[in-house]
């Protein structure tokens, strides 16, 4: 499998210039808080993905810099992101061994999966959250998802902005009408994209957090729609004049995905109020599990994995089945302290100790 062999830095967050070398396995990055651990993941998403995890390009400048550039050997390839930022003009570049490119494409971008504390939530956080996870990783997967999301949010925003304007009922639905089709229609198909993926997830799901577990257990991931019936798209028509005045009195559309979630059962309870703390760590790590083999199948292509301080949420057996998938793929992890990691590799792995 083709894997980052180096990276180097100039100007990018707290490295102003910095060179690292990374073995094809297991590599972890050692430091204490602050000392610039997750800005080497970040550097690494960047280059693979085209954008950062958590910021802006203009979050990723050093202090008191107008540029950044990262280079990386990736395989046989040499890849660099160049940003440039001035009072008048902002300018990023991308080069493919030596071909410039504004942008990556789909097939220019390579298979890369992040786990990070914040994802260990996942399952209690409000609803919005669910949905840009599940909508992310549709992107991930079917480029032209992001257009279709995209052409929702902008109908979404004019229906919103109609219902603000207060117009009488008969003139509003009269405008309304022709929003409310293609709304509708956009709609359906967000719906059936993230229903189609619930499925995939759901195919998995059982089995590989009973791996985990080490003993039996089913796991249901069910979606929820703020549409009823049989018929998506009728009874989508039927509910939004049916809250049309409740939604003009609010300002805001109340049915449609932008408001659906999904709920996860393990064995038969709701997760997100009856698991565990282990249990909820579990079912999170089984969702990137599966997330991994999706990308891998998708893109044709062993992904990097990105493991942000995530071995000290975990007790000793979940640290061991992370151990155990890290071991198949080149893997990044950060941590304060490398002794609770190394111990689950038996020597098969490359320590970077930054202090920067």
């Amino acid at each position: 499998m083709a894997s980052f062999h180096s990276l180097h830095l100039q100007h990018f967050r707290s490295y102003a210039d910095y060179t690292v070398e990374f073995s094809d396995g297991v590599n972890i990055i050692v430091g204490p808080n602050g000392s610039g651990k997750t800005n080497l993941l970040e550097a690494l998403y960047v280059l693979a993905a085209g954008s950062s995890f958590r910021g802006h390009d203009r979050d990723l400048l050093k202090r008191g810099q107008d540029w950044f550039r990262i280079d990386g050997q990736y395989g046989d390839e040499q890849r660099s992101v160049t940003y440039r930022q001035n009072s008048e003009t902002v300018e990023k570049q991308f080069m493919l061994d030596g071909a410039k490119k504004a942008r990556l494409t789909h097939q220019q971008r390579l298979p890369v999966v992040l786990f990070e504390p914040d994802h260990l939530r996942l399952l209690r956080e409000p609803p919005s959250k669910r949905r840009d996870y599940l909508d992310a990783l549709l992107i991930r997967l079917y480029p032209d998802f992001a257009w279709l999301k995209h052409q929702f949010e902008r109908v979404l925003t004019q229906r919103n902005a109609m219902l603000k304007r207060r117009l009488p009922s008969v003139q509003l639905e009269d405008q309304l009408f022709a929003w409310d089709i293609k709304f509708v229609e956009l709609a359906e198909q967000i719906v059936a994209r993230r229903e189609r993926l619930m499925a995939d997830l759901q195919a998995a799901a059982s089995d590989v957090y009973s791996s985990i577990a080490r003993k039996p257990h089913v796991v249901a991931l069910e979606y929820q729609s703020t549409v009823g019936g049989v018929n998506y798209h009728d009874s989508l028509l039927r509910e939004l004049s049916e809250r049309l005045t409740r939604d003009v009195e609010r300002g805001f559309t109340s049915v449609g995905p932008h408001r659906d979630d999904f709920s996860v059962l393990l064995d038969g309870a709701p997760a997100a109020t009856s698991a565990s703390r282990g249990e909820t760590r579990s079912l999170l790590l089984t969702l990137k599990i599966i997330e991994l083999r999706l990308v891998a199948d998708q893109q044709d292509a062993t992904p990097l994995l990105l493991l942000d301080d995530v071995f000290s949420e975990l007790d000793a057996a979940r640290r061991h089945a992370l151990a155990e998938l890290a071991k198949s793929y080149q893997t990044l992890i950060t941590t304060t302290d490398a002794d609770a990691i190394i111990e689950h590799f038996q020597g098969g792995y490359n320590i970077i100790a930054t202090e920067n």
